[in-house]
């Protein structure tokens, strides 16, 4: 075969589909430090994007904004992220992943700092907009990398650690936030903790990342696919494979379960048991920190159960999400003292947590290598328009008619019962949909 027949793949120094290798990418020690500073910058992703709430009592007090006000600037964040996900994915799978990355890291850090310097609500507000545009697309441009960089034996774990940093940041955000504008005011807070994550994000910018690879095309098809035909290939490619599609929906039934508790348990301990609002936030803290164990422990489970059967991890996940939504349905439905409804939900949320980089792993190994980033990007939005935006909301609303305890019960019920339903018809498509994507040799660029 002459090299200008011979498959894209072949033609870009890559061998075509295979039995991945059990390797990583750029060895053990180039991979792990790569990693470690997409885990780092995961971090203050969110400990940026979380400062804010730390900060409202004291903007609340020199600007005397309503409540309306305050909930705007974190909806106007997940807006940004929103209108600019899809166009930033285009350039993390055409360009790199690590440099892009690298990139929106300083750009939602300098957004962030601007906004001590904001000097009413407006300008605060569209620098926490830009906040959420900066932070568009880093995560499935690190779950592209990591996918690519490890085997697969580690997959789960990788994504489960890289998944904790999130937690981390939230928890890091509010506590240090916090403190410092205690101490020296909010605007030193917004400008100090930016620092960090700017600094990390320069760090990253000379990386390695992966070679790109071309989408299959025929072999009487010769030339180099266009920007846009990678694109339209690979969105064909994932609204044509049932179980990707289905991966995305119970990722956001799970996160329509837990954000609306996260969100109003501190409200929920105050009104219904009267536990001081300042320890009831404490206790809500402590809640997200689970995760922290909670998302790589499962994803070292997943990992061991994977290498004896391929399909373990949706049946494991599909498992995990049926616990908690019971456990939740038994916190908020049937137990009434405050120790063991908070005991409940700790276990429901651990549950959760768990099984959590299970659906997401699927996202990366139902794609293709040229569209993984697209695949991630289209996940992350749809479990903010399905689950963490609605979500609040809809409880808010049962609130105002039948009372937050119900609101509490319905809401992590249904969400978590149709993120159970959406795997188990998953997992009917997922062996099918796995052979179809097939297995990719990458190499280091």
């Amino acid at each position: 075969m002459s090299r200008a027949t011979a498959p894209l793949e072949t033609q870009a120094g890559i061998a075509p589909p295979t039995v991945e290798d059990d390797r990583y990418l750029f060895g053990k020690q180039g991979t792990l430090w790569v990693f470690s500073l997409l885990c780092l910058l995961m971090v203050f992703d969110f400990a940026d994007r979380l400062i804010i709430a730390g900060l409202l009592p004291y903007i609340k007090a020199e600007w005397g904004l309503s409540d309306a006000q305050s909930g705007l600037l974190s909806s106007l964040l997940t807006l940004g992220m929103v209108l600019f996900a899809f166009p930033v994915s285009i350039a993390l799978d055409r360009w790199s992943r690590i440099k892009t990355a690298s990139l929106m890291g300083v750009f939602w850090g300098v957004a962030s700092a601007s906004g001590a310097f904001a000097q009413n609500f407006g300008q605060l507000a569209a620098s926490r907009a830009l906040v959420g545009a900066g932070e568009a697309a880093y995560a499935p441009a690190s779950y592209a990398w990591i996918s690519a960089a490890f085997p697969r034996r580690r997959l789960q774990l990788a994504l489960g650690v890289f998944s904790a940093s999130q937690p981390i940041g939230m928890a890091l955000g509010i506590a240090l936030g916090g403190f410092i504008a205690a101490h020296y005011g909010w605007r030193h807070a917004l400008g100090l903790m930016a620092i960090p994550g700017i600094l990390v994000a320069i760090a990253l910018y000379r990386c390695r990342d992966y070679r790109n690879i071309q989408p299959e095309t025929s072999s009487a098809d010769q030339q180099k696919p266009g920007h846009w035909q990678v694109i339209r290939h690979n969105w064909s490619r994932i609204v044509r494979t049932p179980s990707l599609l289905l991966a995305y929906l119970s990722s956001a039934m799970a996160t329509l379960q837990w954000v609306p508790v996260v969100f109003f348990l501190p409200t929920y301990l105050n009104r219904i048991h009267g536990i001081p609002l300042q320890q009831a936030s404490l206790m809500t803290s402590g809640l997200l920190m689970i995760g922290v164990v909670a998302i790589p422990l499962g994803g070292w489970i997943m990992d061991t159960l994977t290498r004896r059967h391929r399909h373990a991890k949706i049946y494991f996940s599909t498992i995990a999400f049926a616990l908690s939504a019971v456990l939740y349905g038994i916190a908020f439905g049937i137990a009434h003292d405050a120790q063991t409804q908070y005991l409940l939900i700790i276990l429901a949320s651990f549950s959760a947590a768990v099984s959590a980089s299970g659906p997401l792993s699927m996202t990366q190994e139902l794609a293709h290598p040229s569209g993984r980033a697209l695949s991630g990007t289209t996940s992350v939005m749809t479990l903010h328009l399905l689950g963490s935006v609605p979500g609040p909301y809809l409880a808010g609303l049962l609130s105002d008619h039948y009372g937050l305890g119900q609101a509490l019960f319905i809401l992590p019920v249904i969400s978590g019962t149709l993120a159970v339903i959406l795997l188990a018809f998953a997992s009917r498509h997922y062996p099918h949909d796995l052979g179809k994507a097939g297995s990719y040799r990458l190499e280091a660029g």
